[in-house]
Order: C-alpha cells, then structure tokens, then sequence
C-alpha cells in the first residue's frame, strides 16, 4: 500500500491529554507508555490509513477530522461501513485476531490521528482489564451496527428480489400464454393439412405415379412431425400453467406400448437398430390416462432411439416393486446403448429445451442419430409420471460417443388398488 499521502508530524500535540477522555480510567503509568510510543500524522482527503488485507501492526486514535471504514468487494465495488470522528478509534479488530484486517480506512476530510503500535497496545491491555472491557464494549457495538446494517441490506435486496421475481412471473405467463395460443392457433391448419395429405396419399392415382407417390409421402411426413411439435408444445404449455389434469381409467402398461414398436418400425429398420420388450404381459393394472402413459413411453423410446448409434439395442423391461411411502408400483426401465448422460446432465435433462452433446440442428428427423428437436419430450415425460403420482429419472455412467456406455430411464407408477379399480370403473362408466 502507497502511503505516501499520509505525513508524520511533529508532536506538537498533548497526546497524553488527548488520550486521556479516551481511554478515561487508565492509570498513568500506561498513559504514559502509550505516549511514549505515539506517533501523529495527518492524512489529506482520499488518503488511506490502513487497507484490507494488511497486518494489524497498529491502532489509530483520531484526534480531529473523519474516516470512512469500508470494504472492498468481488466485483470491485465498495461497500461502506461506518465513519468514525474525533474521539474514536480505529484498527483494534485487528490488534486482537490473527490474519489482515478486514476492512480499509480512508480519510473523508483533513484528519489528524494518533498512531500506536501493536506490542505497546497490546502490553498495556494486558495490565488493563477496564480497557479490556471497553473495548469489548465497543466491539459488542460495532458487530450489533454491522448485523443491523446487514439486516437492511438483506431485507432491501429482498425487496429488489421480490420485485424481480414478480416482474420475471408475468413476463413468464405472458410467454407460455402466447406459445399456447401461437401452438393451439398453427396446430388447427396443421391438422387439416395432414388429413389431406392423408387422403393424397391413399389415391389410386397418387400411388400410381411413383414420384407423385414420393412427394405426397413426404409431406405427409413433415406434416406429421410439425403436428407432433405443436402437441409437445401445448402439453408442455399446460405444464407450465394449471399442470395437467389426468382423466383416471384401469391402464394395461402392455397394451400401451403396443403402438410405440409399430410408431418406430421405420427408423428402427433404417438404423438397424433392436427394440426388445420384455416382461410387460405380467405387469398389474394401473390408474391414470392411458393417452398421457403412451406420450411417455413415445418420448422415452424416441430419446433412447436419437442418442443410440446405427446398430444399437433398446431394451424396455416391466416389473413389479415396493417403494417406500408409495407402496407396490409398476417399474418400466428404458435402456439403451447409447452415447450416455454426464452426471452434471442427469437432472437437467428433463428440464424445457435442455439437450445433452452437440445435437445435430440440421437433422431432418426428429428419430435420426442426435437429431434436432424441440428438446420438450423428457421434460413431458416426467410432468406426466409426476401427475399420475409416479417418479421417473434417469441413470448412466456418464457421456462418451466413443465407447457409448448407454444409459436406463426408470419410471415408477403406484398399482392400481382394488378401491382404486372401482373408483376408476365409476369414472369411466360415468
């Protein structure tokens, strides 16, 4: 630290009677090792006494004029603490705790102090238990003026948070209330468009010109994939808003899946990948939204489907387990031999928009080797597991497109109870 703008003076200044109503109550003979040892100086305005970091080698008494005390921040910043006039002192924190001081001094207007140094301090406090005690007084002071301080900064940048936070709030439902109208809106002509693209492609005179027939096929398969799109939306829009609502009826996890192979058979021939699925004919019933199940288990499948190098395995096991304050649940594990998940991504990935690795934005299907997506299916996956009071997550060894460790996403569902199944029945016939 440059301390050339602070000056020593002559002394040319009573020290012992300035120190005296300071330090009221200390018998001579200590008054007078502290004068012995006392230096004045004097600081112009902006001087700094004594800077954060430093070594306590002193306590200053200020004799007229004002410092500031503050410290310095992360970002540079400064931030005050108090002032101190003539009649106080300053630096004796650091006189009494080992390591640098814990904040900087700096004069605020042409200031004289007294300067003593830490061993001739020390050794008078030592021989002096009612300084001892009045310095624990002022410490006592200064630690409630700093938690008060903090309390109003807290409670301030609170207030600021609140506010940020309510700003964020309606700036957020204006967003979702747009994607839904904007989805809902495209999605109706979308809709149409595919129904005639449909019947395009069921005419004979369509399926009787090949290049016709190759055109019409492929509008019918973008139009499919838009409309897919604009549904991941809206169910994802729901999420974000009143959450969905789930229409219960007894659910047979087996006859859900029965699509999703057929859905897939195309890219699975392509890609020459395998799709295995075992043990769902011996899975128990279940409550909930079979529509709702069969999107899980889609975006599942498909995930396993986008991150599994030409040749892989996807495998899609059920059984039945106990779960601690769930009781019996379905279990139904997608596993895959994929390029895996890093352990920073295996929550993050069911988060809106979020994907792992470099994806392949150019892609032109949504199926094809970390092709390009609107990155919403696990983040639907798990809202609609969670609606239906079930868990799902996520397991992996971690993230390697060399060696391809796979990966297993794990979804619970509590079984249907026989009250439940009656319930359910009710419902349904009602």
């Amino acid at each position: 630290m440059d301390h050339s703008a602070v000056s020593s003076a002559r002394l040319d200044v009573d020290v012992k009677e300035l120190l005296r109503p300071v330090l009221f109550g200390l018998p001579e003979r200590d008054l007078d090792d502290l004068t012995e040892a006392a230096v004045v100086r004097t600081l112009p305005v902006g001087a700094i006494l004594c800077e954060e970091g430093e070594e306590g080698d002193a306590i200053y008494f200020i004799v007229d004029g004002r410092v500031e005390i503050f410290k310095q921040m992360d970002d540079e910043t400064e931030r005050f603490l108090h002032t101190s006039g003539p009649g106080e002192w300053v630096g004796e924190m650091a006189l009494l705790q080992e390591g640098g001081r814990t904040a900087s001094v700096r004069a605020i207007e042409p200031t004289t102090i007294i300067e003593i140094g830490r061993e001739t301090f020390l050794l008078v406090l030592g021989r002096s238990p009612s300084l001892s005690i009045r310095i624990l007084v002022r410490l006592t002071g200064r630690l409630r003026d700093s938690d008060q301080q903090a309390i109003a900064d807290l409670r301030k940048a609170n207030e600021e948070l609140t506010q940020a936070l309510q700003q964020l709030e309606r700036l957020d439902r204006t967003k979702t209330d747009f994607i839904q109208v904007s989805a809902h809106e495209l999605r109706t002509p979308v809709a149409a468009l595919l129904g005639y693209a449909q019947m395009m492609r069921n005419d004979p005179t369509v399926q009787g010109v090949p290049k016709l027939r190759t055109l019409v096929e492929g509008v019918v398969t973008s139009t499919e994939r838009l409309h897919r799109i604009f549904n991941s939306i809206l169910d994802v829009s729901r999420l974000m808003t009143d959450g969905l609502e789930v229409i219960r009826s007894p659910v047979s996890i087996r006859v859900v899946f029965e699509g999703i192979p057929l859905e897939f058979e195309q890219v699975l021939k392509q890609r020459d990948l395998t799709l295995e699925i075992k043990g769902l004919n011996d899975l128990p019933v279940c409550s909930g939204d079979p529509d709702m199940l069969y999107k899980v288990f889609y975006h599942l499948v498909n995930n396993a489907i986008k991150y599994t190098p030409d040749g892989g395995k996807i495998t899609v096991t059920g059984r039945t387990v106990d779960v601690e304050d769930v009781g019996r649940c379905i279990e139904v594990v997608v596993q895959d031999t994929g390029i895996g998940i890093a352990s920073q991504d295996l929550d993050l990935i069911f988060e809106k928009f979020y994907r792992t690795g470099e994806v392949a934005l150019h892609s032109s299907g949504m199926s094809k080797f970390k092709g390009g997506g609107p990155g919403l299916g696990l983040a639907i996956a798990k809202g609609v597991v969670e609606a239906h009071g079930g868990r799902i997550w996520a397991e992996s060894p971690g993230y390697d497109e060399e060696t391809c460790p796979g990966s297993r996403f794990v979804v619970q569902l509590p079984v249907l109870t026989d009250s439940l199944l009656s319930e359910s029945g009710e419902s349904a016939r009602g």
